[in-house]
């Protein structure tokens, strides 16, 4: 199969599992800004007001790390699930099985693209002015990508076999969430526990990003060197094990 072929069955899996997500819902489509502006509410009710968490611009803060998690979150969730759920597919037609796990991650990019409006609306409301330090945040969004279909191959070339890890990568995403620095600010942790913090490279690139888009800041290099290079092994590592794994596929669906 040459690129050109690669790239319209890629279009294809991407516009049906975009249609396929929300079929039957009444509300459809706006779920995908229904569900992250909840959480948004939830929380920030509880950290400001319960918790009384006093820090400029948090509300920004949150609602960013909210939906880059919920990207992370939502993409390896279902790119897991994508072999098993194609597996009509993969037993009748002979394709780079890469294509499903890459078009199921970029369903979930196009809802993130689509929660970054929201996430202007917010920003214009707060007043604050753009600035070409905003650009860095491209770069985060490649990290957060790279990292994200590193964790989708991992876990699509498992799931086939391995059915219990959806509930076990269920656990460690509701650990992830709060161990990852969303609803709070790195910078009120101990020193000693912000080195553990920025080791999970999703804790870097949310880092980041805020200094980018909110603080108008330029980039911590160390760990902007520390998710790059943690996001091309995490990719090769889980690419390879996907390509190892891929001749089996066929019978485990």
């Amino acid at each position: 199969m040459n690129f050109s072929q690669s790239a319209n069955l890629t279009a294809e899996f991407v516009r049906t599992d975009f249609k396929l997500r929300y079929h039957g819902s009444y509300l459809g489509y706006l779920w995908s800004f229904i569900k992250p502006l909840m959480m948004f509410g939830v929380l920030y009710v509880v950290f400001s007001k319960f918790l009384r968490v006093d820090y400029p611009d948090y509300p920004l803060y949150l609602f960013l790390g909210i939906i880059l998690w919920n990207f992370f979150a939502e993409a390896t969730t279902s790119a897991m699930c994508s072999i098993v759920e194609k597996g009509g597919l993969i037993k009748k037609i002979h394709f780079p099985r890469e294509i499903i796990v890459f078009s199921s991650v970029a369903v979930s990019f196009i809802v993130l693209i689509s929660n970054f409006a929201i996430f202007g609306i917010f920003y214009l409301f707060a007043g604050l002015a753009f600035d070409l330090n905003m650009l860095f945040f491209l770069l985060y969004l490649l990290q957060l990508c790279v990292v994200t279909l590193g964790v989708a191959f991992f876990l699509s070339a498992l799931y086939p076999k391995f059915r219990d890890l959806f509930h076990i990568w269920q656990v460690l995403l509701q650990v992830g969430f709060w161990a990852t620095p969303i609803t709070y600010i790195l910078q009120i942790v101990p020193q000693k526990y912000a080195a553990l913090i920025l080791a999970n490279p999703l804790a870097g690139i949310i880092y980041n990003s805020r200094l980018a888009l909110i603080n108008h800041r330029f980039p911590d290099a160390g760990s902007f060197l520390y998710a790059l290079i943690a996001g091309i092994i995490i990719l090769a590592a889980g690419y390879f094990l996907f390509f190892r794994r891929m001749p089996f596929f066929a019978e485990e669906v």
